[in-house]
């Protein structure tokens, strides 16, 4: 009894870790897709290259994001698998609070990782003289929602 009530309390508290976002993150706008931009004619040579790095720091996000997606995918069906051959009901929790930290830890690296590209995207934007911002992008992995972090031109 004592044990199921240790894995019930670890398990509570690891979902409720793995739900928290930051403060941050409330204020900024979510979006549905990593932004790309266009180059456009009349723009300076430095506002294209500028673009350009802005699209660049982006596709590099949408990719750890595509390459972590597929990780959570791994990491869910090998836990369903185990959970499914498990019949110990204090094992099974076991699975489940180990799950759901993997996959917790999995995303913050993930926005972590986003982030640090982010805000160097952004410096060098804003060095090339354009007003760019943070927006978050809401993906699944696995069976979780989260939300990552490219970069927005607000304006040049």
């Amino acid at each position: 009894m004592f044990k199921k009530s240790i894995a019930a309390v670890t398990l509570s508290f690891l979902m409720i870790l793995s739900l928290a976002n930051g403060a941050f993150a409330e204020e900024l706008l979510v979006v549905s897709e990593v932004p790309y931009y266009e180059i456009e004619e009349g723009m300076s040579e430095e506002t294209q290259a500028a673009i350009k790095d802005i699209n660049s720091v982006n596709a590099k996000i949408e990719a750890e994001i595509v390459k972590n997606q597929e990780k959570a995918a791994e990491l869910h069906e090998e836990y369903l698998n185990n959970l499914a051959s498990e019949e110990d009901e204090a094992k099974q929790a076991e699975l489940t609070a180990n799950y759901e930290e993997e996959i917790a830890q999995l995303i913050k690296a993930l926005q972590k990782k986003a982030e640090e590209i982010t805000l160097e995207g952004i410096e060098r934007a804003t060095a090339s003289g354009i007003v760019a911002d943070i927006v978050l992008v809401e993906e699944d992995f696995a069976d979780k929602t989260a939300k990552i972090d490219p970069i927005v031109v607000v304006s040049w």
